[in-house]
């Protein structure tokens, strides 16, 4: 199953556990140094861990954040394109656990380790 949501610019999802969002670091979005804001990046982490989810849920089911860990190891510039890369690592019955990667070009900018708690009529 593919999962497409146009109106989340620069979102793709891919089949089973993996989606990647990208987007262009614009000047609201530095800091004084100027680079880019790391809220950015929890953002943008915990959104594509949701996406890559997404094709493991049933109609009914959902997922909240549960724990968001990021390592941020470097940072983009204005005009920069920033890749995101989500994976499912782990669904159970309860918890989810989730990869993700940021960088720009071969540049690693940050990881992160998402859990989310399943959400559904029977939890």
């Amino acid at each position: 199953m593919l999962l497409s949501h146009p109106h989340f610019a620069g979102l793709s999802a891919f089949p089973l556990h993996r989606s990647h969002l990208a987007f262009e670091v614009g000047p609201d979005m530095l800091t004084p140094a100027p680079a880019l804001h790391a809220g950015y990046l929890y953002a943008a982490s915990d959104l594509a861990s949701y996406v890559a989810l997404l094709s493991l849920l049933t109609h009914d089911e959902s997922a909240v954040t549960h724990d968001l860990h990021v390592s941020v190891m470097s940072s983009a510039r204005a005009g920069d394109r920033v890749d995101i890369r989500a994976e499912v690592v782990r669904r159970g019955r309860t918890l989810a656990f989730m990869d993700v990667r940021a960088s720009c070009g071969d540049r690693l900018l940050s990881t992160a380790r998402v859990t989310k708690s399943m959400m559904g009529p029977n939890r």
